[in-house]
């Protein structure tokens, strides 16, 4: 049963709400919407002084491995920078109800697979029996990990309050550091390496870059992707089956663009500047839709990498003609598959226009703008137009629909 509060609908349209589930406002709608309460209540009265516990900090210069050899050395001094004492009881994984692991797990499914559609949610499910185990093995320890990591980053993507059971109350950074604390005493990023750990580095990446600790979310993305690598899954995808893996095919697709995007966001290099080539774009007809729209975005990034490629490599070397082209060819770009997935839609679309934008930043540091340019990247405008553009892409979508994709309030309040 909701809280006696306004749902997300009626906050957004600035109405009264009856607080039932769904709403009087939503039940007498003209056009149909899902009645939602996933938005944060927030405290009524004067705000209280609040100590930051997130605070952001400069990020290094993280340069891209070379070979594999280097890949393993640096993976396993980066798996030991973020850690968590051992003897710390709020962050024991056993203090976590696994009532409220079952209720992300499931949100996770309703929201979020489609944005990360990489684990299988009824699986892990039938597994929260097994995950606090006696004697803590590799197998049980990496399914815990996993199952933490994966929580705390759709806490925190979607932007739910602590959760309660009992006397317990777990909030996203609960779920984190328990993770970390759980991976130290299996080793499950070490010697117990598999796909289940790469995952779980994936997940702590999200949660880190959520809560804005950039120097954290980097060093897990590329201890992902390195992780990824000693594995082979950017060369081979026959290993062993995993009934926990959804998709096992889009594991480094999704790895990649993460992690291209995030370098990008940072102005900073990756650690795996190829292409992933060895993915069959065109023929993944097993895939379900929101992994095929995974797919539709990695074909946005391949286009947009011989840009972004050329900038971290080699500083400089890009030209007026070389930016208006690849403009061109994103702006040109089209989600073929927008009547079947309104998260992934606009994900396209958001990630699309943004980097229209990251072009225009381009030109505009190397001085090529200009109030006659032919071109509109070149133009002082082009950001108002780019602005224009997204706003009107992504008019039919609701807040629910942009909700998985962790953007901020301020677009769909402009919608």
């Amino acid at each position: 049963m909701p809280p006696k509060r306004a749902c997300d609908t009626c906050i957004s349209r600035k109405v009264k709400c009856s607080g039932s589930l769904p709403c009087d406002t939503c039940r007498s709608a003209v056009k149909r919407v899902r009645c939602t309460y996933l938005r944060p209540a927030h405290r009524r009265g004067p705000k209280s002084r609040r100590v930051a516990s997130h605070q952001e900090t400069d990020v290094p210069d993280i340069q891209p491995t070379e070979d594999l050899q280097n890949d393993q050395d640096k993976y396993m001094k980066s798996t030991s920078v973020v850690s968590v004492s051992s003897s710390s009881p709020a962050y024991s994984p056993q203090c976590i109800p696994k009532t409220i692991l079952a209720s992300v797990i499931r949100l996770y499914q309703q929201y979020s697979y489609s944005v990360w559609p990489v684990v299988d949610s009824e699986a892990l499910l039938e597994r929260l029996d097994d995950i606090y185990p006696g004697r803590v093995d590799s197998n049980a320890g990496n399914t815990s990990c996993l199952i933490m990591a994966l929580c705390a980053a759709t806490m925190a993507q979607l932007h739910l309050d602590p959760l309660v059971d009992g006397s317990r109350t777990v909030d996203s950074t609960t779920m984190a550091q328990a993770c970390l604390q759980l991976r130290t005493s299996c080793d499950s990023h070490g010697a117990n390496l598999n796909v289940r750990s790469v995952l779980m580095s994936f997940f702590l990446h999200v949660y880190y870059a959520k809560v804005n600790q950039r120097n954290s979310a980097m060093m897990f993305i590329q201890e992902a992707m390195t992780g990824a690598r000693l594995l082979r899954l950017n060369e081979d995808f026959s290993y062993e089956e995993d009934d926990l893996i959804a998709n096992k095919v889009l594991v480094f697709p999704l790895l990649w663009v993460s992690e291209r995007g995030y370098s990008l966001h940072l102005g900073l290099s990756t650690s795996y500047i190829d292409l992933p080539e060895s993915i069959d774009l065109e023929t993944s007809m097993n895939a379900d839709l929101h992994a095929q729209g995974l797919l539709e975005l990695v074909k946005l990034f391949i286009v947009f990498n011989q840009i972004s490629v050329q900038r971290n490599s080699r500083p400089g070397i890009t030209m007026a003609t070389h930016l208006t082209d690849t403009e061109t060819k994103v702006a040109s770009l089209c989600f073929s598959m927008a009547n079947h997935i309104s998260t992934r839609t606009a994900d396209y679309h958001i990630t699309r226009e943004w980097m229209r934008t990251i072009l225009w930043q381009e030109a505009l540091n190397m001085g090529l703008l200009s109030s006659s340019a032919c071109a509109s990247v070149l133009a002082f405008g082009f950001p108002v137009q780019v602005g224009r553009a997204l706003l009107q892409a992504l008019r039919g979508f609701s807040e629910t629909d942009l909700l998985p994709l962790g953007r901020d309030q301020a677009i769909t309040e402009m919608l």
